[in-house]
């Protein structure tokens, strides 16, 4: 059963803003009564047991669904973290999920390499819809991790199906707030957080899936924004079947490599003294697990196991040599304790908020609703990329999902546009970057790592608080972390 949460009792009157919206592009929000979050916030102190009052909170009023203002409302929690010194205006920041609370991530900025932005702007986090201290939903019904890690097209199956079933359950008590959890949706939710605070135009940063709010925020009011920087990017389209093969297909560029280190370690390992005969022990090894899985170890564990990335190399070989040689592996014995479940959100909304995850995922992204299209297409995947092709992560996202899909319309615009990929990161790779370069414009730059988001732990911040002080854009290069 879906339930609204009980956060409803922080909601302050004092600190909305008017609850009749025309629209988001015309209303004229009232300024928000701020108050430090320890104050505004039931559970603040317990999450965020170090701020002394520093950090300033609010609520904002916006409309369920955009196309009836004068419907439901919703209340979003907005924080504040004023500039340090000469004030320039305002960032609002997004570290991504979709469905994780992003209301404390101003601080983080500040403490990080790209923690100078502070100096110049008040730093804005916010709880997107349906998360965190905003008003949101919570399903209690239990929730496997997906898929089973099996290669069988009968367990694939009956996890498709447990994951219908789960998507049916979590949906239905409230279609219409479900509905409403969409990217373009928190997007105008943004804009009238920026009327709100008084701004004619915003700074944004945005890491994960904050760059597809950041880019859908820009196509609809690009001349709102003054400078964006969007970090470890979203592509331009979600379709579920294409964002697993991406991936797949930078995991399988680890494979040959990983060979190549292992046939130079043939006397610790002993999968074979050349690359060649290490993939052919590997591969067969695959294909043993294919048939008879030992447990919840499979092929697709194998795949994972053969991809690695470099700093994870001594761990995946002691692991394969475990499997070839019949015993328990470390893996293995996890895999075989009872799956834990995931904790579902409390009354403060601190945990991760699945429901918001899997609607902002299956309202914008095609795919994911056919068992016959995914499984044709994973052994397609297959048969392409033989160690890491098995997977299926995204294609399971949206079985039988009770909404169309109504894919973003991003556009070009002219304001300050910085994007920032990851050489070899496997979460978002970065062909994602290249495309949405080309969907939308501004610069590219490289960081050579494959670390998710990894650009405020590394000196290379240095560049995101040069480009929010001057509006300098970069298509070079930097070291990422090793």
């Amino acid at each position: 059963m879906i339930k609204t949460a009980a956060m409803v009792v922080i909601v302050l009157a004092a600190t909305g803003i008017s609850a009749t919206l025309a629209h988001a592009t015309s209303t004229q929000a009232t300024a928000p009564v701020w108050k430090p979050c320890t104050e505004a916030l039931s559970g603040w102190k317990e999450t965020i047991p170090d701020d002394k009052g520093e950090t300033e909170c609010t609520f904002v009023t916006v409309p369920l669904d955009y196309t009836k203002p004068a419907g439901r409302t919703l209340k979003i929690a907005v924080s504040r973290l004023k500039a340090k010194g000469q004030r320039r205006g305002v960032l609002l920041a997004n570290p991504g999920g979709p469905g994780g609370t992003a209301i404390s991530y101003p601080r983080d900025i500040r403490t990080s390499t790209i923690g100078g932005i502070a100096e110049n702007y008040d730093l804005i986090g916010f709880d997107p819809r349906g998360v965190g201290f905003s008003d949101a939903q919570f399903c209690d019904k239990d929730y496997d991790p997906l898929p089973p890690p099996r290669d069988a097209e009968s367990d694939a199956r009956a996890s498709f199906e447990s994951e219908a079933a789960w998507n049916a359950a979590c949906s239905d008590d409230d279609p219409e707030f479900v509905a409403n959890l969409t990217t373009e949706n928190t997007a105008r939710d943004v804009d009238v957080i920026r009327q709100a605070l008084g701004e004619q135009k915003i700074s944004f940063y945005g890491v994960s899936f904050g760059t597809a709010v950041g880019a859908v925020y820009r196509s609809l009011f690009d001349q709102r924004v003054d400078r964006m920087w969007l970090e470890s990017v979203m592509p331009p389209v979600m379709d579920m079947a294409s964002m697993d093969t991406d991936a797949v297909a930078v995991a399988e560029t680890r494979f040959e490599p990983f060979t190549k280190w292992l046939a130079d370690r043939d006397h610790e390992y002993h999968m074979g003294k050349t690359s060649a005969e290490v993939r052919k022990t590997v591969l067969a090894l695959r294909t043993e697990l294919d048939t008879k899985p030992r447990g919840d170890i499979s092929g697709v564990t194998v795949g994972y196991l053969a991809t690695p990335s470099p700093s994870g190399y001594a761990y995946s070989a002691r692991e394969l040599a475990t499997l070839l040689e019949g015993a328990e592996t470390r893996m293995a014995a996890s895999a075989a304790k009872p799956p834990q479940r995931p904790q579902f959100a409390d009354a403060n909304g601190f945990a991760f908020n699945f429901v918001n995850n899997r609607a902002m995922f299956c309202n914008d992204g095609t795919g994911g609703r056919d068992f016959a299209d995914i499984w044709a297409k994973r052994q397609q995947r297959i048969e392409k990329y033989p160690a890491a092709g098995g997977r299926l992560q995204m294609s399971f996202q949206c079985p039988k999902w009770p909404v169309q899909a109504k894919p973003w319309n991003l556009t070009k615009g002219t304001s300050a546009l910085q994007l920032s990929g990851h050489r070899y990161e496997n979460d978002t790779p970065y062909m994602w970057a290249q495309r949405m370069q080309a969907q939308i414009g501004g610069a590219l730059l490289t960081i050579n790592d494959d670390v998710h988001g990894s650009i405020r732990r590394i000196p290379c911040g240095a560049k995101v608080v040069d480009f929010f002080r001057t509006g300098r854009t970069d298509n070079g290069s930097c070291e990422g972390l090793s």
